[in-house]
């Protein structure tokens, strides 16, 4: 999708720290962290998706660690054989908006940060 959405990780710096402490170790539990809350908010898109056919709803998925300015991330959205979704998102001059990413995200942004809370904690043995 052409829009981004970014989740801050308030209130859980401290974790963060500890995490990037251990080096490469801690590299796979923040990105065990990131693919489990990508999972999330994955799961609340689906469930939001208008279906026709079924075939958007089969294609929104999580995308592997990417970095952007040395920051890890997840993709969460449609794949190739979904690339109508922003028509059905954002809608056209004919058919009108039936939004799915913007409510999933939203229903599953609190989830997803307590996922990445509950994985940085297991990954510390806390």
């Amino acid at each position: 999708m052409a829009n981004e959405v970014k989740m801050e990780l308030e209130g859980i710096e401290n974790l963060i720290d500890e995490v990037e402490k251990l080096g490469k170790q801690g590299s796979k539990i923040e990105n065990k962290a990131l693919k489990g809350a990508g999972e999330v908010i994955k799961d609340s898109i689906v469930r939001e998706v208008p279906v026709r056919t079924g075939k958007l709803k089969k294609s929104i998925s999580v995308s592997g660690i990417k970095r952007e300015g040395g920051e890890p991330y997840v993709q969460v959205g449609p794949g190739k054989d979904g690339w109508y979704g922003k028509f059905v998102e954002f809608g056209t001059v004919k058919m009108k908006a039936k939004p799915f990413m913007e409510p999933g995200y939203e229903n599953s942004k609190d989830a997803a940060l307590d996922t990445i809370q509950e994985e940085l904690k297991r990954g510390l043995g806390l």
